[in-house]
């Protein structure tokens, strides 16, 4: 039985420890790159325009096009904290997105990836 308390004793000391340690880290710069967009709404209709065949290229431009400036661009590798994590079902696809601050300027940017469609591929039978 006593040793039964100290083992719950470890394993709760090694999950403080664990949680401490990644709570400290979450603000630790990463180096990312890729296609950002300076607002959620723009990164999903990006990667709409991605999940419909275009190109990042393509995509980036048609957003900015649409959005009246330069919101969507390539990045190269830079430094960033992540922020926010979501997950958005926009027309059936799922998408991830994701944002981050960049440094040392501190802004905020948006990137993420679409999953697949939501949709049935089978035709629906009326009864």
């Amino acid at each position: 039985m006593q040793w039964t308390n100290v083992w719950r004793a470890s394993c709760l000391l090694a999950v403080t420890t664990a949680c401490a340690f990644g709570a400290a880290r979450a603000d630790d710069p990463v180096r990312v790159s890729g296609y950002f967009c300076g607002a959620k709404k723009d990164q999903i209709a990006f990667l709409q325009r991605e999940a419909a065949g275009d190109t990042g290229e393509i995509a980036a431009n048609t957003v900015n096009k649409a959005a009246g400036k330069q919101t969507c661009a390539f990045f190269l590798p830079a430094q960033a904290i992540a922020m926010n994590d979501q997950t958005v079902i926009s027309d059936g696809i799922v998408y991830k997105v994701q944002s981050f601050v960049f440094l040392p300027e501190k802004v905020e940017r948006w990137t993420g990836t679409h999953f697949g469609s939501m949709r049935s591929t089978k035709p629906v039978r009326e009864l």
